[in-house]
C-alpha cells in the first residue's frame, strides 16, 4: 500500500473544570484559540500551542452529566520545547502557575521544569541547555 499520511494532532483534555481549563492554557500558557462551540451539553475548544508545531492542537472538552470523570492521568504528560526556558519558567511564575518540579538541567542536555494544568496534567518545558 501507499505512505499513510498523518494530517493533525491533537490532545484531548475532557475536563469538569472547563472555563478553568480553556483560561489555563490559553492566558496561561498562551495559546491560541482556534475554534470553540457552545450547543446543548456540548461545549468545547481547540487551542494552537503556535505555529511551528503546524496544526496540532490541545482540545479542551467539558465532561457531559453522563460522563465519569477519571483520576489523574498517570504516566502520561505534554512536553513542550521552547526557545527560552528560563523565561517561561519566570513569566509562570509572575502570573502564578505554581512550578511542580523545579528548573534544573538532566544529563541528557535538557533544562526543564514542570507544572500541572488545572485537572493536575503534568506538563514539561524544556530546551536545549545553552552553552556556557
Amino acid at each position: 500500500g501507499g505512505k499513510m499520511n498523518v494530517n493533525s494532532l491533537s490532545i484531548v483534555r475532557h475536563t469538569r473544570n472547563y472555563a478553568a481549563m480553556v483560561h489555563f492554557y490559553r492566558e496561561s500558557l498562551g495559546m491560541k484559540v482556534v475554534t470553540s462551540w457552545d450547543e446543548h451539553d456540548n461545549r468545547g475548544t481547540l487551542l494552537s500551542p503556535g505555529e511551528k508545531v503546524g496544526s496540532a492542537v490541545i482540545e479542551v472538552i467539558e465532561l457531559g452529566h453522563e460522563a465519569v470523570p477519571g483520576v489523574r492521568p498517570v504516566n502520561v504528560a505534554l512536553s513542550i520545547e521552547v526557545d527560552d526556558v528560563d523565561r517561561w519558567h519566570d513569566q509562570l511564575i509572575q502570573i502564578g502557575v505554581t512550578i511542580r518540579r523545579k528548573l534544573e538541567d538532566a544529563p541528557w542536555g535538557h533544562r526543564s521544569f514542570g507544572i500541572d494544568d488545572p485537572d493536575g496534567f503534568r506538563i514539561w518545558f524544556y530546551a536545549d541547555i545553552p552553552n556556557k
